[in-house]
C-alpha cells in the first residue's frame, strides 16, 4: 500500500477542513510549495493536491497548483472543481500527473470515457459518500447511491476510484473500512482511501482491507506520524 500526503488549497494555503465543512478550516502552512519539498524529501512516491476553493465553486488556486507541480520532481495528483474537459486539461498543462475527476463523474458516468480518451489512465474518479450516497460539488450536493453509481464508472472505463468517507474525514478517529469492503465487492478496480486516518493501526487495518493506496492529511501536519513511519507500515 502506498501512503500520499496531502496538500489541501484554500486562498493558497494549506488547510484541512473536518468533514468537508469550510468553516472547520485548520491551517497549517502558508506556502504549499515547502509543504510539498518536505514530502518530497521524506520520500513521498505522490503528492495528492486539492484545490478547495474550485471545489467549492468560489475561487481558484490554479498558480499554487502549478507552482507546486513544478517544484517537486515526484506525480502530483489534482482534484477539486475538474467539471469540464477544458479545467482537466489546464490541470495536466500545469503539471498534474494524474488527475481527479469528482462532481463531474457523479453526475455524468460518460464524462469519465471522455477523459479517458484525451488523457488516458492518468484518471482517477473521486467516490466522495456520506451514508450510502456518492456527494458531489464540495460535498453539498446528493448523488445517486454508490452501489448504482459504481457499476456505470466501471461500465465508462474507470481506472481506480479515490474513496472519501465524508463523516470521518479530518476526524482523524479511524478510516471507514467497512465502506472498503463494501465498495471492494461492487468493483475490481482499484481503491485508494481517504478520510480518518489518525495512527499506524489504521494504516496496517487499510493494508488488511486490500485498498492499493491511502492518503494522510492531518495525522501526518498534527505529528500524529511521520511520512517515514507510515510509509514503512504501509510497505510492511
Amino acid at each position: 500500500m502506498i501512503v500520499i500526503p496531502a496538500i489541501d488549497l484554500r486562498e493558497g494555503r494549506v488547510v484541512r477542513l473536518t468533514q468537508g465543512d469550510p468553516a472547520r478550516a485548520t491551517e497549517y502552512e502558508e506556502d504549499p510549495v515547502r509543504v510539498a519539498r518536505r514530502f518530497e524529501r521524506e520520500g513521498a512516491q505522490l503528492v495528492h493536491v486539492v484545490d478547495l476553493d474550485a471545489a467549492l465553486g468560489d475561487g481558484s488556486n490554479r498558480k499554487a497548483v502549478e507552482a507546486v507541480c513544478s517544484a517537486i520532481d515526484i506525480p502530483v495528483q489534482v482534484g477539486g472543481g475538474l467539471r469540464t474537459m477544458e479545467i482537466v486539461e489546464d490541470a495536466l498543462a500545469a503539471g498534474a500527473s494524474r488527475v481527479v475527476l469528482g462532481s463531474a463523474a457523479v453526475w455524468s458516468p460518460g464524462f469519465v470515457r471522455q477523459a479517458l480518451e484525451r488523457c488516458g489512465h492518468r484518471v482517477v474518479v473521486a467516490v466522495d459518500v456520506r451514508g450510502d450516497r456518492a456527494m458531489a460539488r464540495g460535498w453539498k450536493e446528493e448523488g445517486p447511491p454508490v452501489e448504482e453509481l459504481l457499476p456505470q464508472l466501471d461500465d465508462a472505463g474507470a481506472p481506480r476510484y479515490l474513496v472519501t468517507s465524508i463523516h470521518v474525514d479530518g476526524t482523524m478517529e479511524g478510516p471507514d473500512i467497512e465502506l472498503y469492503r463494501r465498495l471492494g465487492r461492487l468493483t475490481d478496480r482499484p481503491l485508494i482511501a481517504s478520510g480518518g486516518v489518525g495512527s499506524m493501526d489504521d494504516l496496517r487495518i487499510l493494508t488488511e482491507a486490500g485498498v492499493e493506496a491511502v492518503v494522510v492529511g492531518r495525522a501526518l501536519y498534527e505529528g500524529r506520524m511521520s511520512l517515514q513511519d507510515a510509509m514503512a507500515v504501509a510497505s510492511s
